[in-house]
């Protein structure tokens, strides 16, 4: 897996991981609280989407220049 991809799934993993801890600790929250957290997860998958994919999508153009077959593709 390319760098890029291993960073990008860190960063994603992390993020998760402290949207969790507010959604899980023992304190009161705020109306609309929990909501906010999960659509941070939301934007937080969907930058990661965007790297895997334009990853993808850099990946097949290279293949495709040096007569290889993507793998997505075959």
């Amino acid at each position: 897996m390319h760098a890029e991809l291993v960073t990008a799934l860190d960063v994603h993993l992390a993020e998760l991981h402290a949207l969790r801890h507010q959604l899980t600790d023992a304190r009161t929250i705020e109306p609309g609280e929990r909501l906010d957290v999960v659509l941070e997860i939301a934007a937080s998958a969907e930058r990661l989407a965007h790297t895997v994919h334009a990853h993808r999508a850099r990946t097949s153009v290279q293949a495709g220049n040096s007569g290889g077959v993507s793998a997505g593709r075959r």
